[in-house]
């Protein structure tokens, strides 16, 4: 039953995946278009916001990781 928490994990670690990488394309294809820029502005930013999400996907990996060690030493 305690590992029904570990749930919430999953979607955390899909938001902290996915969101980075989206928002920031989006920023970059809203500049582009605003400001009439290239597209090195959407590369640069796309490159940014995979980077982030590789970062934040690493820290929640590592939560995670914790959290199920908890768990595991409270059934011991």
């Amino acid at each position: 039953m305690k590992y029904l928490s570990l749930l919430t994990w999953v979607g955390q670690f899909g938001f902290s995946c996915l969101f980075p990488t989206c928002a920031l394309l989006m920023l970059g294809v809203y500049l582009q278009n605003r400001f009439n820029l290239g597209v090195w502005v959407v590369v640069v930013l796309g490159i940014i916001g995979f980077l982030t999400s590789i970062s934040t996907a690493r820290a929640c990996l590592q939560s995670m990781r914790k959290e199920i060690e908890r768990i595991d030493g409270d059934r011991k």
